[in-house]
C-alpha cells in the first residue's frame, strides 16, 4: 500500500518496504527517520505522482498544491501574452521619445510592457537596451511600475557608454549609476547614489554581489540582467563564478514581479547554459526543473571516461533533449536575428588568412604537440595540465613562448606579426578593432602601433582606464586602433566607428567570438564590414598527428557551436501545445 504525506517542503512516499515506482525512483531518496522515500515538493514531482497514480494522493499540504497551481497559472498567463504578441504583432500604440527602428522593436517593447518574465534573445546591435528602456518608461508613466523600483545589472564596460547614454537618448527617466571610477571612498559614494531618488538604478555584475544587502532593502519590482550568460554557471547552491552572482541576484530580485534576461548568445556551450538564466525568470522551476540536479536527470546524459565508478564524467544534452528544451522556452522567448530584420545592413565579409609558420616556429610547435600527446595518454593527468599544454601550442602560433618564470620570449622568425602588418597595410587609414588572447600579444601590438594611437582594454589595466580607452577609441579620430581581450570587452559596446576587425588569436568560447564580431555588426553600422581571422598553418604537416593547427581547430569548433546554438533558440512553430505542460491536475 503506497501512501503520501507532507513534511515541510518534502513529500514522503511510503511503500511498505518496497522500492518506489519506476517513474519516481530517480527522484526519490530513502530516509530512515521517516521510513519512506523523500521527494521535493515541486511541480515536476507532483506531475510525476499524478502520472503514476492518476491523481495527487497527498494527504496534507493542500495549500502548497494550491500555491503551485497559482504559480503555474502565472507562468501560463505570461507565456500566453508573449506568444499572442509574437504571433499577432503589437496592436498597441505607444508614445515613444524616439521611434523604433522597425516593427520588431515595437513588438519587443509591447512584450516587455505586458510580460512578467521575458527572455530577450535579440542579436547584438538590434537595440535590446532601447526596448528595455522604452518599456520601463512606459510602465512608469502608466503607473505599472513605481519610480525607483527598477534595477538593471550589466557588464561594467557597458554602463556608461551603453546604458547611461541610451537612457539619455531614449527616455526622460532619471538614472542613478551605482559605480564610480575611483577607489577613493568608493563604497561611500555608491551607497549615497543608491539613496538618491531615481527612476532606475544601474549596477555592474560584481557590484550586485558586493552591495547585495543594500540592494535587497530597495525591494525592486523590476530587475533586468544584461548579458545573462553570466548566470550559465549558476547551479543553485554552487558559488563559483556566475554562481555567486546568481545567488545574489535571486535575493535582490525576491520581490520582482517583472524579470528580464538579455542575451544574443544565451546558450554558447549548449542547453545546460540555460538553466541558471531561466531559474531567475521562473524560480519555481516549471520550465527547466526547480534544481539543477533535476535538470541533469531530466534532460542530460553523460559520457564516462573510465570503467571505475569514480571515473570523470562529461554531461551533455542529447538531441532529443535539445528539442524538448527548445519547445519549453521558445513560446515565452523573444528571439530576433539581425539579418532577418535589418535587410539594409551592410555586407559582412569573413576573411580567413592562413599564415604558414616559420621552420623554427613549426619545430617548437611539433615538439610541444609530441609532449601533449604523451600527457594525454597518461590517464592520471588532470584536465588543467592538458589545457596548459594546449595553451603552449597557442602561444607558439602567436609568435612567443612563456617560460616557467612566466617570462614571455618572442620567436623572432614567427610569421603572424608580419601577416598582421600586411592586413593593416590593406586596411589603410581606418579605425580597427583587434582581439587577442594573451598579454604579450596585446602589449606587443600596442607598442607596435603606438604611432596611430593604439589603446588597450584588458586585465592589466584598471577598470577606469579600460572605460576611458573605449571612450577615446569611439570619440577621438586620432585613436585608430583598440586592442582588447574578449573577457574584458566582448559585450554591450558599440564600435561602429570601425568596420574592420582582426582576430590576432581566437577565444575558445563561441560566445566570445560571436559577441566580439557583434561590436561592429550593429544596426548603426553604415559600411561593409571585414572580419579577419589570422590562422597559423603548417608548412609541413606531421605524418602521424593532426594536420590542422590549434588555430584551425578552434576556428572550426566555434563555428559549429554557434550553429548548434541557433538550432536551440531559433523561433519556429512548437511541436505541441506547451501550455498544457504546466497545468497541475
Amino acid at each position: 500500500m503506497v501512501s503520501f504525506s507532507v513534511w515541510k517542503d518534502i513529500i514522503i512516499l511510503r511503500t511498505g518496504g518496497s522500492t518506489p515506482p519506476e517513474s519516481l525512483e530517480p527522484f526519490a531518496r530513502w530516509n530512515e527517520r521517516f521510513s519512506g522515500y523523500l521527494l521535493s515538493f515541486s511541480a515536476q514531482n507532483l506531475r510525476r505522482i499524478y502520472s503514476a497514480y492518476g491523481k495527487i494522493p497527498v494527504t496534507q499540504g493542500q495549500e502548497r498544491i494550491d500555491g503551485l497551481k497559482k504559480d503555474a497559472a502565472t507562468i501560463i498567463d505570461n507565456i500566453g501574452k508573449i506568444k499572442q504578441i509574437k504571433d499577432l504583432g503589437s496592436k498597441v500604440s505607444y508614445n515613444y521619445k524616439m521611434p523604433p527602428l522597425g516593427a520588431y522593436q515595437h513588438v519587443g517593447v509591447d512584450i516587455l510592457v505586458n510580460g512578467k518574465s521575458v527572455p530577450l534573445f535579440v542579436s547584438c546591435g538590434m537595440g535590446k537596451t532601447y526596448m528595455v528602456i522604452t518599456s520601463t518608461q512606459i510602465q512608469i508613466e502608466t503607473g505599472v511600475l513605481k519610480r525607483g523600483k527598477t534595477l538593471i545589472c550589466g557588464k561594467l564596460n557597458t554602463l556608461e557608454t551603453g546604458w547611461l547614454e541610451d537612457f539619455e537618448k531614449f527616455s526622460d527617466l532619471k538614472v542613478s549609476l551605482l559605480w564610480v571610477p575611483s577607489n577613493y571612498k568608493k563604497k561611500e559614494k555608491i551607497l549615497k547614489a543608491l539613496e538618491e531618488p531615481a527612476d532606475v538604478y544601474i549596477i555592474n555584475h560584481d557590484g550586485l554581489r558586493v552591495y547585495e544587502e543594500e540592494l535587497c532593502k530597495k525591494q525592486f519590482d523590476k530587475v533586468v540582467i544584461d548579458e545573462s550568460t553570466i548566470l550559465k554557471s549558476y547551479k543553485g547552491d554552487f558559488t563559483r563564478s556566475g554562481g555567486a552572482i546568481g545567488k545574489s541576484l535571486m535575493k535582490v530580485a525576491e520581490h520582482a514581479t517583472y524579470r528580464v534576461i538579455m542575451s544574443g548568445t544565451p546558450a554558447p556551450n549548449g542547453a545546460e547554459d540555460l538553466w541558471g538564466q531561466f531559474k531567475f525568470l521562473d524560480p519555481k522551476g516549471f520550465l527547466l526543473e526547480p534544481a539543477f540536479n533535476d535538470f541533469k536527470e531530466e534532460f542530460m546524459d553523460f559520457i564516462q571516461f573510465g570503467k571505475t565508478p569514480d571515473a570523470p564524467k562529461k554531461f551533455f544534452c542529447p538531441e532529443d533533449s535539445n528539442r524538448r528544451i527548445h519547445d519549453l522556452i521558445i513560446p515565452m522567448s523573444y528571439r530576433v536575428k539581425i539579418r532577418d530584420h535589418l535587410h539594409d545592413l551592410p555586407e559582412k565579409t569573413i576573411v580567413k588568412r592562413s599564415i604558414y609558420m616559420s621552420k623554427e616556429q613549426e619545430a617548437h610547435y611539433k615538439e610541444l604537440l609530441k609532449s601533449l600527446s604523451t600527457v594525454i595518454n597518461d590517464e592520471f593527468v588532470s584536465v588543467d595540465i592538458r589545457l596548459a599544454q594546449i595553451a603552449k601550442l597557442r602561444q607558439v602560433t602567436g609568435g612567443f613562448l612563456i617560460d616557467q618564470e612566466e617570462t614571455a620570449h618572442e620567436i623572432e622568425t614567427a610569421t603572424k606579426l608580419k601577416a598582421f602588418d600586411d592586413v593593416m597595410e590593406e586596411i589603410g587609414d581606418e579605425k580597427v578593432v583587434v582581439y587577442a588572447q594573451y598579454r604579450w600579444e596585446i602589449k606587443t601590438l600596442a607598442e607596435r602601433y603606438k604611432e596611430i594611437g593604439a589603446v588597450t582594454v584588458y586585465g592589466d589595466n584598471s577598470s577606469a582606464t579600460n572605460v576611458e580607452n573605449i571612450k577615446s577609441f569611439i570619440r577621438d579620430p586620432k585613436v585608430k586602433m583598440i586592442i582588447l581581450h574578449p573577457k574584458s570587452a566582448a559585450h554591450g559596446i558599440t564600435f561602429t566607428v570601425s568596420h574592420y576587425m582582426i582576430f590576432y588569436s581566437i577565444s575558445y568560447s563561441a560566445e566570445d567570438d560571436y559577441q566580439c564580431v557583434a561590436r561592429i555588426e550593429r544596426a548603426s553600422q553604415k559600411h561593409p564590414m571585414f572580419v579577419y581571422y589570422l590562422l597559423s598553418k603548417y608548412t609541413n604537416p606531421p605524418k602521424d598527428g593532426p594536420v590542422e593547427t590549434i588555430d584551425e581547430t578552434i576556428y572550426k569548433v566555434i563555428r559549429q557551436k554557434n550553429k548548434n546554438q541557433e538550432e536551440l533558440i531559433k523561433q519556429d512553430v512548437v511541436s505541441r501545445d506547451i501550455l498544457n505542460a504546466f497545468t497541475l491536475k
